[in-house]
């Protein structure tokens, strides 16, 4: 399903399951972007609005969670494939399963507690901002 046909499916069922859920999204992501007044996509693929930084487009994904209640779930993914890394970029995005066996074992190994959390969306390059 693509952005096109969300909307009509919503309205084809009379539900708002993927209309909320892209709204939810987009709010989740929002932090992550700048807002440029009176400036054109292809003023931005230029470069030159904001030196050092790269236009890159999107896409929206669209899944739906085996749950019990069958979450919808939109996901906003940059074409990260299209662009050039800045050469600052120097770290893994994920951590490895290596790494992750051995920092529980060094915590079975020491009776250390291992607690654990999901972190909805994280945007390494953004500005804190205040709620």
């Amino acid at each position: 399903m693509n952005g096109k046909e969300y909307i009509p499916t919503d309205r084809l069922t009379g539900t708002s399951h993927w209309t909320r859920a892209t709204e939810k999204e987009m709010k989740n992501v929002r932090i992550a972007f700048e807002k440029h007044d009176n400036v054109s996509k292809e003023q931005m693929i230029t470069g030159k609005v904001k030196p050092g930084f790269t236009y890159c487009s999107t896409h929206m994904i669209f899944d739906i969670k085996m749950d019990g209640k069958f979450t919808r779930k939109a996901r906003l993914m940059a074409d990260g494939h299209k662009t050039r890394p800045p050469s600052s970029i120097t770290y893994p995005s994920v951590v490895s399963r290596d790494s992750v066996r051995i920092a529980l074992t060094i915590a079975s190994l020491n009776a250390l507690e291992v607690s654990a959390c999901d972190i909805g969306n994280a945007y390494l390059n953004a500005q804190c901002r205040e709620k």
